[in-house]
């Protein structure tokens, strides 16, 4: 998929979204490079769901601990 496509996609859920009053952000995390799609509540602005949730990238991050220390430990 090209950048022009993306754009387009995203410009057309943000269309439909706002059609039934919510928001939708795309923001990138920090710590783990991931993307992450907050759908938000428009006329209070909260958090409706979030993907991937909270607890899914404390997971992968958990995960990528664990395997650096195993690395570590057969090194």
């Amino acid at each position: 998929v090209d950048r022009e496509q993306l754009q387009a996609a995203v410009s057309d859920i943000q269309d439909f979204v706002q059609s039934v009053r919510r928001d939708i952000n795309f923001a990138l995390d920090e710590d783990s490079g991931r993307m992450i799609i907050n759908v938000t509540e428009a006329s209070s602005g909260d958090v409706i769901r979030q993907i991937p949730s909270e607890e899914a990238l404390r997971l992968a991050e958990n995960l990528t601990e664990i395997r650096s220390v195993l690395f570590e430990a057969e090194a």
